[in-house]
């Protein structure tokens, strides 16, 4: 075990594939965070066991020296993965995309830190100029989303919905901005929840969804202490549990009553819930999930919204080649 004297950066684990090659140490810390464990080694090639051993493990870290090389794999992976060459937009849009997977982290492991909720504004600026600067960023962000569910990755890919979403409906960059500070913080609270709770397979017992229920008020508590202060941005952390029928939590409230921010943030949280795979269940198609949330959740999600939510796959589908 190596103390934490070194500067360590968390990593989205979801880039390590099987067969993959490192070329940079992988750890991981222990419960109490005070020291670091080598994981894997670099040169390591990524087998079938040590790849399912690493669901079993909430955050991974290379050292900060290492950036370079992992930019450099993530940029490989992309390569690899749409058979083709990563061009300069791609590459900016990278570098982006693991900044917002530390950033994140960082949020999660220490929700009080005023530096890390400046880091989360820093982070969303980027990803909005360069969404706005260019639609094919869009493209390569929804390519690098994670289709495996932890809080973490489930934090930036609803933030890459919602600023492809916003983007769809035309909204300034300073609201954008706003909107993608709400999604990336949206379940902030869940830093609070016994991990046991967040990561249980299967279904939570009334006890343990009460305990759930509670992270979007202690997320909206937790970012008001950090200096918060947009309404916009506060209600999309309170209220993305919200339904329109009144029927959510925390606050009960309803239909017109609901900000945008909490109606698109609730939109995206629930398609990315149903098309990515936990322990318990396989991913829902794009279109699975989509006929799903348009024909049973009426009564939860603002049919309007979700409309155009649709039309913006569309749209993607038929300019891209995204599947």
């Amino acid at each position: 075990m190596k103390p934490l004297t070194t500067t360590y950066v968390s990593i989205d684990k979801e880039s390590l594939d099987e067969g993959s090659k490192l070329d940079f140490d992988v750890y991981s810390a222990n419960p109490s965070k005070t020291h670091m464990s080598l994981h894997l080694q670099s040169g390591s090639v990524l087998n079938h066991e040590q790849r399912q051993n690493l669901e079993a493990i909430e955050r991974l870290y290379i050292v900060k020296e290492a950036l370079p090389k992992y930019k450099k794999f993530i940029k490989e992976h992309i390569k690899k993965a749409h058979d083709g060459a990563v061009n300069d937009v791609e590459a900016r849009t990278v570098d982006i995309y693991v900044n917002a997977t530390k950033a994140v982290n960082d949020i999660f492991s220490n929700p009080e830190s005023l530096k890390n909720v400046k880091a989360i504004h820093h982070v969303v600026d980027d990803l909005v100029d360069t969404v706005l600067q260019d639609d094919m960023a869009i493209e390569t962000l929804l390519k690098l989303i994670a289709h495996d569910y932890y809080t973490h990755t489930h934090s930036i890919n609803v933030s890459i919905y919602a600023l492809s979403f916003g983007a769809f409906l035309k909204m300034d960059d300073a609201k954008l901005k706003d909107l993608g500070v709400s999604a990336l913080m949206h379940d902030l609270g869940k830093s609070k929840i016994a991990l046991e709770i967040i990561n249980k397979p299967g279904k939570l017992t009334d006890e343990e969804f009460t305990e759930l229920k509670k992270h979007p008020l202690v997320g909206y508590l937790l970012a008001k202490r950090l200096g918060v202060s947009s309404p916009d941005v506060l209600s999309g952390i309170k209220h993305h549990h919200e339904k329109v029928d009144g029927t959510g939590y925390p606050d009960r409230i309803k239909g017109e009553e609901l900000s945008l921010f909490a109606k698109i943030i609730g939109i995206c949280d629930v398609f990315d819930a149903l098309s990515t795979k936990r322990s318990y269940k396989d991913p829902l198609s794009t279109f699975e999930t989509l006929y799903l949330m348009k024909q049973h959740m009426s009564h939860h999600l603002d049919m309007k919204l979700l409309d155009e939510f649709i039309k913006m796959f569309k749209r993607q589908e038929k300019d891209s080649s995204l599947p």
